[in-house]
């Protein structure tokens, strides 16, 4: 072969006596093509010096998407919700998130449709829903809390999950990257001269996330090299009250706080007489927009939307459908710090 000419998909799959089509399934990773022809394609591949050429790509995708614009093909946005109107609201980090998948499927050649499993009769009625209607990539929300399973018949659909609640069963997800905001945040306090720093969560939100942001706690304390003496057992009740936060702060000396839930410190700090930032600071992990009164880090939760729609058309470009093992994940970390008031700006003498 010509050392000067650019080796083809056609040339492949000429060598590898396959089809074409069979030559761009294997090297896709798709599952149409059995594990040990995608093995063998790939090693001709890889000998003959094969590599993807951009502007090709680039034009297929192009071409992709406007078929299924043409089409119409849709991807289902499933809201756990007992009713469209408990999400469905301005001002909801839900319909945010449903607001940032919309626009990102139009931009790649879907249209999001939205149901609402409950009011539809529940799992069996909605995957039949779904199957009547051609949708083969579905978005599960964020779910109300305490709901922490889905049962769609996973082998008919590409699904991804938004956030850590859905446990049952191991779907692909869009989740926050916890261990990287509480690591940033605690470090941006020790600077503020802050050293003995707590972390208080409910219990119901300690376990929508799996334990993450408490296993972030103990894991950033650690890498920040805190004093033994500094470090503080979190705090988190089934439901916080003043009497428990009050004495929460009093024995450990707690000098800043990690929140959940600002209006919770907001509320409840003045009722112990504590002044904030004076006597006691507290940011916030995930805000869900800038503000000029709490401290803590913003992040959009229209990119949960935006990136679920890209991990489900990357698995419905591999034609992985069904509960794929290992479950991907993509790890958001666009968050940016919001200063607020709720945190002293200068170091302590």
């Amino acid at each position: 072969m010509d050392p000067e000419k650019r080796v083809t998909l056609k040339d492949v799959a000429r060598e590898a006596e396959v089809s074409l089509m069979t030559v761009s399934y294997a090297l896709r990773g798709s599952k149409q093509v059995s594990e040990e022809t995608r093995e063998r394609i790939v090693e001709v591949a890889e000998r003959m010096g094969y590599v993807p050429d951009p502007m090709m790509k680039r034009l297929a995708s192009y071409r992709s998407r406007m078929q299924r614009m043409a089409r119409g093909v849709a991807l289902a946005w499933l809201n756990l919700h007992p009713t469209e109107a408990t999400w469905n609201f301005r001002g909801s980090h839900y319909l945010e998130a449903y607001e940032g998948a919309e626009k990102r499927a139009l931009h790649v050649g879907y249209h999001l449709e939205s149901f609402c499993v409950p009011e539809l009769g529940g799992w069996k009625r909605v995957t039949k829903i779904l199957r009547a209607r051609g949708v083969q990539g579905v978005i599960i929300g964020q779910p109300p809390p305490g709901t922490f399973s889905a049962e769609l018949n996973w082998k008919h659909f590409a699904t991804v999950a938004i956030g850590r609640a859905i446990r049952s069963p191991e779907l692909p997800r869009v989740v926050l990257n916890h261990v990287e905001m509480v690591n940033r945040l605690m470090s941006r306090m020790l600077e503020m001269g802050y050293r003995r720093i707590g972390l208080v969560m409910e219990l119901p939100d300690v376990m929508k996330n799996s334990y993450r942001n408490v296993s972030a706690y103990y894991g950033a304390s650690e890498r920040l090299g805190i004093a033994q003496e500094d470090r503080i057992p979190p705090l988190l009740p089934e439901s916080l009250d003043v009497r428990t936060l009050g004495e929460w702060i009093r024995k450990w000396k707690v000098e800043a706080i990690i929140v959940h839930r600002e209006d919770q410190m907001q509320r409840m700090l003045p009722k112990l007489g504590l002044r904030v930032p004076k006597d006691i600071g507290f940011a916030h992990l995930s805000l869900h927009e800038s503000t000029e009164s709490v401290s803590g880090f913003v992040f959009d939760p229209g990119n949960f939307g935006s990136w679920a729609v890209d991990l489900v058309h990357w698995l419905l470009d591999r034609s992985e459908k069904g509960l794929p093992d290992p479950a991907p994940s993509l790890m958001l970390t666009s968050f940016r710090w919001n200063p607020g008031k709720t945190l002293r700006k200068r170091r302590r003498k």
